[in-house]
């Protein structure tokens, strides 16, 4: 781009960015389902294709690339050959509702294991609710990757 040596340097470098961006707006491509994807279906790299984006404006609002839908869950039905709102996906369920977990208590050196049931799913990271079964008392844990339930 050739910048004229009258224009101030704000002006210049304003043009020099929006420049860059409208160039990389242009050039964006979004994935987007290739046939309906319903809520609770674990999306596949070939449930998946590219597409220019038609409108650079909401563009953060989906997801960019195949790498970081593929093996996520959907949240709610994926029309085909629309983008993918990053809202729409969430990581897969570990543990599932009504399932016995592994429950891991750890203080310092002591360890206390025992079994819970989930009272809700949950994705690693996450903080559910789980009932031992044998006193009754509910119980909130973070779900470990491993499909344990470590109590606080």
């Amino acid at each position: 781009m050739r910048i004229p040596l009258q224009m101030g340097a704000a002006a210049a470098l304003f043009l020099l960015l929006a420049g860059s961006v409208l160039a990389d707006d242009a050039a964006a491509v979004l994935p987007v389902a290739k046939r309906t994807i319903y809520p609770g279906d674990t999306i596949m790299e070939d449930m998946i294709a590219l597409k220019p984006a038609a409108q650079a404006k909401g563009v953060g609002a989906f997801a960019t690339d195949v790498d970081s839908l593929v093996g996520k869950t959907a949240r709610r039905t994926l029309l085909p050959g629309q983008p993918i709102p990053k809202v729409a996906i969430r990581e897969a369920y570990i543990v599932s509702q009504g399932k016995t977990v592994p429950l891991v208590f750890q203080s310092g050196t002591v360890t206390i294991t025992g079994v819970a049931l989930a009272l809700e799913s949950g994705s690693a990271g996450e903080t559910i609710s789980a009932r031992n079964p044998d006193s009754g008392v509910v119980i909130r844990g973070v779900v470990q990757p491993d499909g344990s339930l470590r109590a606080d």
